[in-house]
Protein backbone atom coordinates (compact mmCIF):
# COMPACT_ATOMS: atom_id res chain seq x y z
CA UNK A 1 0.00 0.00 0.00
CA UNK A 2 2.80 2.38 0.87
CA UNK A 3 4.68 1.49 -2.34
CA UNK A 4 1.63 2.31 -4.44
CA UNK A 5 1.35 5.70 -2.76
CA UNK A 6 4.96 6.52 -3.50
CA UNK A 7 4.52 5.56 -7.17
CA UNK A 8 1.60 7.96 -7.47
CA UNK A 9 3.67 10.74 -5.93
CA UNK A 10 6.50 10.05 -8.35
CA UNK A 11 4.12 10.32 -11.31
CA UNK A 12 2.88 13.69 -10.11
CA UNK A 13 6.38 14.95 -9.61
CA UNK A 14 6.93 14.34 -13.32
CA UNK A 15 4.52 17.20 -14.02
CA UNK A 16 6.30 19.76 -11.84
CA UNK A 17 7.35 23.16 -13.16
CA UNK A 18 11.00 24.19 -13.08
CA UNK A 19 11.99 27.37 -11.24
CA UNK A 20 13.06 29.99 -13.75
CA UNK A 21 12.80 33.49 -12.26
CA UNK A 22 10.76 35.92 -14.31
CA UNK A 23 8.94 39.12 -13.53
CA UNK A 24 5.60 38.21 -15.13
CA UNK A 25 3.53 35.05 -15.39
CA UNK A 26 3.52 33.12 -18.66
CA UNK A 27 0.61 30.97 -19.83
CA UNK A 28 2.73 27.85 -19.35
CA UNK A 29 3.54 28.88 -15.78
CA UNK A 30 -0.10 29.46 -14.91
CA UNK A 31 -1.11 26.10 -16.42
CA UNK A 32 1.61 24.28 -14.48
CA UNK A 33 0.51 25.85 -11.22
CA UNK A 34 -3.01 24.48 -11.69
CA UNK A 35 -1.65 20.92 -11.78
CA UNK A 36 -1.85 19.15 -8.43
CA UNK A 37 1.34 20.01 -6.57
CA UNK A 38 2.98 17.54 -4.21
CA UNK A 39 4.40 18.89 -0.95
CA UNK A 40 7.01 16.99 1.04
CA UNK A 41 6.75 17.57 4.78
CA UNK A 42 10.01 17.00 6.66
CA UNK A 43 9.76 16.42 10.42
CA UNK A 44 13.05 16.00 12.34
CA UNK A 45 12.53 14.34 15.72
CA UNK A 46 14.69 13.65 18.75
CA UNK A 47 13.21 12.22 21.96
CA UNK A 48 9.83 13.51 20.83
CA UNK A 49 7.49 10.71 21.86
CA UNK A 50 5.31 13.12 23.89
CA UNK A 51 4.92 15.87 21.28
CA UNK A 52 5.27 14.03 17.96
CA UNK A 53 1.74 12.52 17.92
CA UNK A 54 0.09 15.96 17.83
CA UNK A 55 2.63 17.18 15.29
CA UNK A 56 1.97 14.34 12.85
CA UNK A 57 -1.79 14.53 13.45
CA UNK A 58 -1.75 18.21 12.46
CA UNK A 59 -0.13 17.26 9.13
CA UNK A 60 -2.52 14.40 8.45
CA UNK A 61 -5.42 16.82 9.09
CA UNK A 62 -4.34 19.26 6.36
CA UNK A 63 -7.10 20.23 3.94
CA UNK A 64 -4.50 19.93 1.17
CA UNK A 65 -3.81 16.20 1.01
CA UNK A 66 -1.24 15.66 -1.77
CA UNK A 67 1.53 15.26 0.78
CA UNK A 68 4.40 12.95 1.54
CA UNK A 69 5.23 13.01 5.25
CA UNK A 70 8.87 12.26 6.05
CA UNK A 71 9.75 11.71 9.71
CA UNK A 72 13.46 11.48 10.54
CA UNK A 73 14.37 10.13 13.98
CA UNK A 74 17.76 11.55 15.01
CA UNK A 75 18.79 8.52 17.14
CA UNK A 76 16.24 9.08 19.91
CA UNK A 77 16.65 7.24 23.19
CA UNK A 78 12.92 7.19 23.96
CA UNK A 79 9.99 5.61 22.06
CA UNK A 80 9.84 8.20 19.28
CA UNK A 81 9.90 5.46 16.63
CA UNK A 82 6.89 3.73 18.20
CA UNK A 83 4.76 6.85 17.64
CA UNK A 84 4.54 6.00 13.94
CA UNK A 85 2.68 2.77 14.76
CA UNK A 86 -0.31 4.87 15.82
CA UNK A 87 -0.84 6.22 12.30
CA UNK A 88 -2.29 4.20 9.43
CA UNK A 89 -1.47 6.69 6.69
CA UNK A 90 0.37 5.53 3.55
CA UNK A 91 1.79 9.03 3.04
CA UNK A 92 4.04 8.65 6.09
CA UNK A 93 7.65 7.54 5.65
CA UNK A 94 10.06 6.93 8.52
CA UNK A 95 13.85 7.12 8.54
CA UNK A 96 16.30 7.02 11.42
CA UNK A 97 19.90 7.95 12.15
CA UNK A 98 22.15 5.47 13.92
CA UNK A 99 23.89 8.37 15.71
CA UNK A 100 22.56 11.71 16.92
CA UNK A 101 23.59 14.30 14.31
CA UNK A 102 21.39 17.29 15.12
CA UNK A 103 18.21 18.82 13.74
CA UNK A 104 19.79 20.25 10.59
CA UNK A 105 21.27 16.90 9.60
CA UNK A 106 17.89 15.27 10.21
CA UNK A 107 16.20 17.84 7.97
CA UNK A 108 18.82 17.21 5.29
CA UNK A 109 18.10 13.48 5.41
CA UNK A 110 14.44 14.31 4.80
CA UNK A 111 15.37 16.69 1.99
CA UNK A 112 17.30 13.93 0.22
CA UNK A 113 14.24 11.66 0.39
CA UNK A 114 11.76 14.34 -0.69
CA UNK A 115 10.15 14.08 -4.12
CA UNK A 116 7.60 16.89 -3.85
CA UNK A 117 7.50 20.14 -5.77
CA UNK A 118 7.83 22.01 -2.49
CA UNK A 119 9.28 21.12 0.89
CA UNK A 120 7.68 22.24 4.15
CA UNK A 121 9.42 21.83 7.49
CA UNK A 122 7.81 21.12 10.85
CA UNK A 123 9.57 20.74 14.20
CA UNK A 124 8.45 17.76 16.26
CA UNK A 125 7.02 19.97 19.02
CA UNK A 126 5.03 22.34 16.77
CA UNK A 127 1.60 22.04 15.13
CA UNK A 128 -0.04 23.34 11.97
CA UNK A 129 -3.43 24.90 11.40
CA UNK A 130 -5.45 22.55 9.11
CA UNK A 131 -5.27 24.99 6.16
CA UNK A 132 -1.60 25.89 6.50
CA UNK A 133 -0.36 24.21 3.30
CA UNK A 134 -3.48 25.12 1.33
CA UNK A 135 -3.18 28.81 2.14
CA UNK A 136 0.55 28.94 1.43
CA UNK A 137 0.21 27.22 -1.94
CA UNK A 138 -2.65 29.55 -2.86
CA UNK A 139 -0.41 32.51 -2.03
CA UNK A 140 2.41 31.26 -4.27
CA UNK A 141 0.00 30.49 -7.13
CA UNK A 142 -0.80 34.20 -7.31
CA UNK A 143 2.88 35.07 -7.73
CA UNK A 144 5.44 34.76 -10.48
CA UNK A 145 8.06 32.02 -10.34
CA UNK A 146 10.67 34.28 -8.73
CA UNK A 147 8.68 33.86 -5.50
CA UNK A 148 10.32 30.62 -4.35
CA UNK A 149 9.17 30.40 -0.73
CA UNK A 150 6.42 31.45 1.65
CA UNK A 151 6.10 31.74 5.42
CA UNK A 152 3.30 32.64 7.81
CA UNK A 153 2.59 34.06 11.23
CA UNK A 154 2.86 31.97 14.40
CA UNK A 155 0.99 31.76 17.67
CA UNK A 156 2.93 30.96 20.83
CA UNK A 157 2.00 28.77 23.75
CA UNK A 158 4.10 30.69 26.30
CA UNK A 159 3.98 31.52 29.98
CA UNK A 160 2.97 34.88 31.41
CA UNK A 161 6.60 35.96 32.02
CA UNK A 162 7.64 35.31 28.43
CA UNK A 163 4.49 36.96 27.07
CA UNK A 164 5.05 40.05 29.22
CA UNK A 165 8.67 40.19 28.08
CA UNK A 166 7.60 40.14 24.44
CA UNK A 167 5.11 42.96 25.01
CA UNK A 168 7.66 45.01 26.97
CA UNK A 169 10.24 44.61 24.20
CA UNK A 170 7.77 46.14 21.73
CA UNK A 171 6.80 48.99 24.07
CA UNK A 172 10.37 50.09 24.82
CA UNK A 173 11.39 49.93 21.21
CA UNK A 174 13.85 47.04 21.20
CA UNK A 175 11.77 45.24 18.59
CA UNK A 176 10.79 46.90 15.31
CA UNK A 177 7.02 47.30 15.37
CA UNK A 178 6.18 46.77 11.69
CA UNK A 179 9.06 45.08 9.81
CA UNK A 180 8.55 44.00 6.19
CA UNK A 181 7.44 40.38 6.01
CA UNK A 182 7.99 39.60 2.34
CA UNK A 183 10.39 40.47 -0.43
CA UNK A 184 13.87 39.55 -1.62
CA UNK A 185 17.42 40.12 -0.42
CA UNK A 186 16.42 43.28 1.44
CA UNK A 187 14.92 40.97 4.09
CA UNK A 188 18.41 39.69 4.98
CA UNK A 189 18.95 42.98 6.84
CA UNK A 190 15.75 42.44 8.83
CA UNK A 191 16.78 38.91 9.80
CA UNK A 192 20.23 40.00 10.97
CA UNK A 193 18.74 42.92 12.93
CA UNK A 194 16.28 40.52 14.62
CA UNK A 195 13.31 42.35 13.13
CA UNK A 196 12.17 39.31 11.15
CA UNK A 197 12.12 36.02 13.00
CA UNK A 198 10.37 33.12 11.31
CA UNK A 199 10.94 29.53 12.36
CA UNK A 200 11.46 26.55 10.08
CA UNK A 201 7.94 25.31 10.86
CA UNK A 202 6.46 28.28 8.98
CA UNK A 203 8.39 27.73 5.76
CA UNK A 204 7.37 26.17 2.45
CA UNK A 205 10.15 26.32 -0.15
CA UNK A 206 10.62 25.26 -3.77
CA UNK A 207 12.44 21.91 -3.65
CA UNK A 208 14.84 22.90 -6.43
CA UNK A 209 15.94 25.93 -4.41
CA UNK A 210 16.40 23.83 -1.26
CA UNK A 211 18.56 21.38 -3.20
CA UNK A 212 20.49 24.15 -4.94
CA UNK A 213 21.57 25.79 -1.67
CA UNK A 214 22.45 22.46 -0.08
CA UNK A 215 19.75 22.34 2.59
CA UNK A 216 20.52 23.31 6.18
CA UNK A 217 24.02 23.91 7.53
CA UNK A 218 24.61 21.23 10.22
CA UNK A 219 27.44 23.29 11.74
CA UNK A 220 24.89 25.66 13.30
CA UNK A 221 23.71 24.56 16.78
CA UNK A 222 21.11 27.37 16.79
CA UNK A 223 19.75 29.96 14.31
CA UNK A 224 19.68 27.26 11.62
CA UNK A 225 16.44 28.69 10.24
CA UNK A 226 17.91 32.22 9.98
CA UNK A 227 20.99 30.96 8.17
CA UNK A 228 18.89 28.79 5.83
CA UNK A 229 16.43 31.57 5.02
CA UNK A 230 19.21 34.07 4.24
CA UNK A 231 20.50 31.68 1.56
CA UNK A 232 16.97 31.13 0.23
CA UNK A 233 16.57 34.92 -0.13
CA UNK A 234 19.76 35.01 -2.18
CA UNK A 235 17.93 32.77 -4.69
CA UNK A 236 14.50 34.38 -4.89
CA UNK A 237 11.61 36.07 -3.12
CA UNK A 238 9.76 35.17 0.09
CA UNK A 239 5.97 35.60 0.32
CA UNK A 240 3.93 35.89 3.51
CA UNK A 241 0.53 34.68 4.71
CA UNK A 242 -0.59 37.02 7.48
CA UNK A 243 -2.35 34.38 9.57
CA UNK A 244 -1.07 32.36 12.56
CA UNK A 245 -0.97 28.97 10.83
CA UNK A 246 1.69 27.48 13.15
CA UNK A 247 1.41 26.84 16.88
CA UNK A 248 4.80 27.10 18.57
CA UNK A 249 5.13 25.37 21.92
CA UNK A 250 7.65 26.52 24.52
CA UNK A 251 9.56 23.29 25.19
CA UNK A 252 12.81 24.92 26.27
CA UNK A 253 15.78 26.37 24.44
CA UNK A 254 19.54 25.80 24.28
CA UNK A 255 21.87 27.61 26.66
CA UNK A 256 23.28 31.08 26.06
CA UNK A 257 26.65 29.43 25.36
CA UNK A 258 25.09 27.50 22.47
CA UNK A 259 23.56 30.72 21.19
CA UNK A 260 26.97 32.39 21.39
CA UNK A 261 28.51 29.67 19.23
CA UNK A 262 25.70 30.05 16.70
CA UNK A 263 25.96 33.85 16.60
CA UNK A 264 29.71 33.69 16.06
CA UNK A 265 29.12 31.35 13.13
CA UNK A 266 26.39 33.61 11.73
CA UNK A 267 28.55 36.74 12.00
CA UNK A 268 31.44 34.92 10.35
CA UNK A 269 29.50 33.25 7.53
CA UNK A 270 27.80 36.46 6.44
CA UNK A 271 30.67 38.81 7.31
CA UNK A 272 30.63 40.45 3.88
CA UNK A 273 26.89 41.18 4.00
CA UNK A 274 27.18 42.42 7.58
CA UNK A 275 30.09 44.74 6.77
CA UNK A 276 28.04 46.28 3.96
CA UNK A 277 25.04 46.81 6.26
CA UNK A 278 27.16 48.29 9.06
CA UNK A 279 28.78 50.69 6.59
CA UNK A 280 25.23 51.82 5.83
CA UNK A 281 24.59 52.45 9.53
CA UNK A 282 22.83 49.24 10.54
CA UNK A 283 24.33 47.92 13.82
CA UNK A 284 24.05 44.19 13.15
CA UNK A 285 26.87 43.07 15.45
CA UNK A 286 25.61 45.28 18.29
CA UNK A 287 22.08 43.90 17.99
CA UNK A 288 23.29 40.29 17.97
CA UNK A 289 25.58 40.87 20.98
CA UNK A 290 22.81 42.67 22.85
CA UNK A 291 20.52 39.69 22.31
CA UNK A 292 23.22 37.39 23.62
CA UNK A 293 23.77 39.60 26.68
CA UNK A 294 20.08 39.34 27.50
CA UNK A 295 20.26 35.55 27.31
CA UNK A 296 23.22 35.47 29.69
CA UNK A 297 21.39 37.79 32.10
CA UNK A 298 18.38 35.49 32.07
CA UNK A 299 20.65 32.61 33.02
CA UNK A 300 22.20 34.61 35.85
CA UNK A 301 25.60 35.42 34.33
CA UNK A 302 25.97 39.23 34.40
CA UNK A 303 29.75 38.97 33.91
CA UNK A 304 29.33 37.09 30.64
CA UNK A 305 26.65 39.59 29.61
CA UNK A 306 29.10 42.47 30.13
CA UNK A 307 31.61 40.70 27.89
CA UNK A 308 29.16 41.03 24.99
CA UNK A 309 28.40 44.75 25.12
CA UNK A 310 29.73 48.09 26.35
CA UNK A 311 27.10 49.80 28.49
CA UNK A 312 28.15 53.15 27.02
CA UNK A 313 26.88 51.99 23.64
CA UNK A 314 23.48 50.88 24.94
CA UNK A 315 20.44 53.13 24.53
CA UNK A 316 17.90 53.77 27.29
CA UNK A 317 15.27 51.42 25.79
CA UNK A 318 17.94 48.73 25.45
CA UNK A 319 18.98 49.22 29.10
CA UNK A 320 15.36 48.75 30.14
CA UNK A 321 15.19 45.57 28.07
CA UNK A 322 18.42 44.29 29.68
CA UNK A 323 16.99 45.07 33.10
CA UNK A 324 13.88 43.08 32.32
CA UNK A 325 16.00 40.13 31.19
CA UNK A 326 17.90 40.22 34.49
CA UNK A 327 14.74 40.41 36.63
CA UNK A 328 12.95 37.86 34.46
CA UNK A 329 15.85 35.46 34.84
CA UNK A 330 15.66 35.73 38.62
CA UNK A 331 11.92 35.02 38.55
CA UNK A 332 12.37 32.09 36.16
CA UNK A 333 15.02 30.46 38.31
CA UNK A 334 13.07 31.10 41.50
CA UNK A 335 9.91 29.49 40.14
CA UNK A 336 11.67 26.78 38.16
CA UNK A 337 9.79 27.78 35.01
CA UNK A 338 11.14 27.14 31.54
CA UNK A 339 12.63 29.47 28.97
CA UNK A 340 10.93 31.69 26.46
Amino acid sequence: MRVESLLILSFRVGNRFVHTPKKTETLASIENKTIMTTVSVVIPAYNAEETLPKTIASVCAQTYDDLEIIVVDDASTDDTAAVLDRFDDPRIQFFSHEENRGGSAARNTGIKRATGDYIAFLDADDEWHPRKIEKQLDELKRRSDEWVAVHCARSFQMGMRARLGYVLAKVVGTRKKAPPREGGEELIKEILLLNLSTGASTLLVDREVVREIGGFDPAFPRHQDWEFLIRVLQQGYLAYVDEPLVVKHGTGRPSAAVHEDAKNRLLSKFAEEIETLENQGYPVTHVQRLHLAKLYLEEGYPGRAREQIRLSSVSSPELLSLGWSFVGGILRRATGSGGS
